[in-house]
């Protein structure tokens, strides 16, 4: 998350929805394509009609899990993605769809402005967050922002970010070994063990508690990444690199 501006502890005062779209003299900012996230119906309908009402979004779409979520995004790909930070599997999520599309901004809404929480759903791939104590009218002036690269956050969030990016900077220099196959996620590698103990893809969805587009999504995703054409092919893999697999807890 680029442009992290702290604040002192209290609500940022923000500008009035509809404020920001001026870019000069006469010009008025294209309205951006906005998919909403949410297995929340009132919600996501509710957040889809003031975005809608306000001209700064058009709403590309309204899902209530990432089944719809990639489906609407295979069909026409958003420019920015407002995800429920409440939603269950929320940041498996947030990794799904950054890799589906990595020039993507996703916004993690009503996220709770705790180290702990910002640092998790940065690691997964969040280009921003709307706190929970935002208010509705703040909702447009806070996205406008994380879409040019910036951010409002509280001076404790700021610190605990730069103590993060500090750490992980001194971690790369430090050799060690890999703690999971190189760059598969904690989900992948889960589908990985799944393959490799004979699952098909509806029994592994079905183990994980994830839809069926999902599971498909995350075994496209880990074969490219260990540059395999098949999944009869993981197995095979799994024992040539049995090393670079961490111990099951």
């Amino acid at each position: 998350m680029d442009g992290v501006r702290k604040t002192n502890g209290t609500d940022p005062k923000r500008s009035e929805p509809g404020d920001r779209r001026a870019v000069g003299a006469g010009a008025v900012e294209t309205p951006h394509r906005l998919l909403i996230l949410s297995d929340i119906r009132f919600l996501r309908e509710a957040l889809a009609e003031v975005l809608a009402r306000d001209g700064a979004f058009a709403i590309a779409g309204i899902a209530a899990d990432l089944d719809e979520a990639l489906a609407i995004s295979r069909a026409g790909p958003p420019q920015i993605i407002l995800i429920d930070a409440a939603l269950p599997d929320g940041l498996a999520a947030a990794r799904c769809l950054e890799e589906l599309g990595r020039q993507i901004p996703i916004v993690a809404l009503a996220l709770a402005e705790t180290e702990a929480d910002v640092i998790a759903w940065a690691e997964a791939g969040i280009s921003g967050y709307v706190p929970r104590s935002a208010a509705l009218a703040e909702l447009v002036g806070f996205l406008q922002d994380i879409v040019r690269g910036e951010q409002t956050c509280s001076a404790r969030v700021a610190a605990g970010l730069l103590r993060w990016i500090s750490s992980a900077s001194r971690a790369t220099g430090q050799p060690r070994p890999p703690a999971r196959p190189p760059g598969l996620t904690a989900r992948e590698e889960q589908v990985v063990r799944l393959i490799c103990a004979g699952l098909n893809n509806k029994e592994i969805s079905r183990r994980l508690n994830i839809g069926l587009a999902t599971t498909k999504s995350h075994v496209h995703n880990l074969l490219g990444k260990l540059e395999l054409e098949r999944r009869g092919q993981v197995a095979r893999w799994s024992r040539d690199h049995a090393s670079a697999w961490r111990e099951e807890p």
